[in-house]
C-alpha cells in the first residue's frame, strides 16, 4: 500500500507555524492602502508575523472577505523570481493550491506583479488574489481572500486596493 508522504496542513496555524519567518516584518510601515467604504483595518500579529488587514463587514461569507499586507525582505532577488518563489511555497505549504493566472500591476508608479490561486484549508474553499510591490529590497505583499463564488464580485475590490498602494 502506497503511503502519501505529503501531508497537507490542516489548520491555518499548522500553516503559519510551517512558514520561515526569519525574512518578514521587514521594510517600512510608512505605506498607505485605500480602504473600500464599510470596510475595517486591524494590526494583527500572528506567529510572529505583523499583519496589517483591511475586513469586509461579515455577511457570513466563508471565509469572510479580507486583505492582507505582510512584509518580506526579497533577498536580492528580482521580482520575476520573487514570484516563482513565491508560488513555488503555496504549492509546498498546500499541495492542493491551484495558480489560475499572473500577470502585472503599477500602484503610483511602483511596478509590481500578481498571481490567483484557489486553495481549500479543513473544508473550506477559498479564492486567493495576491500582488507584490517591490520596493528597497523588501516585497509589500498583499493578499485578498473571499469564496470563490464570489471571485467576480471581489477582484474589482482587491485590484483597486492593490492599485492605491504607495509609500508615505
Amino acid at each position: 500500500m502506497a503511503c502519501n508522504t505529503k501531508k497537507q496542513p490542516k489548520t491555518a496555524e499548522e500553516v503559519l507555524s510551517s512558514i520561515n519567518k526569519t525574512n518578514l516584518n521587514k521594510g517600512s510601515q510608512n505605506y498607505h492602502l485605500d480602504t473600500p467604504e464599510g470596510w475595517t483595518t486591524d494590526h494583527k500579529t500572528i506567529q510572529g508575523i505583523n499583519y496589517f488587514y483591511i475586513i469586509s463587514p461579515n455577511k457570513g461569507e466563508v471565509p469572510n472577505p479580507d486583505i492582507n499586507l505582510v512584509t518580506e525582505a526579497m533577498q536580492g532577488i528580482s521580482l520575476k523570481d520573487y514570484i516563482t518563489k513565491s508560488l513555488s511555497s503555496i504549492k509546498q505549504v498546500l499541495p492542493t493550491s491551484e495558480v489560475k493566472a499572473t500577470g502585472d500591476i503599477t500602484a503610483n508608479g511602483i511596478q509590481g506583479a500578481w498571481y490567483n490561486y484557489t486553495m481549500e484549508m479543513q473544508g473550506v474553499k477559498g479564492y486567493l488574489m495576491t500582488y507584490v510591490f517591490p520596493k528597497d529590497g523588501v516585497a509589500y505583499v498583499i493578499t485578498g481572500i473571499c469564496p470563490p463564488d464570489k471571485a467576480t464580485k471581489y477582484r474589482p475590490i482587491f485590484d483597486a486596493v492593490a492599485k492605491s498602494f504607495k509609500m508615505d
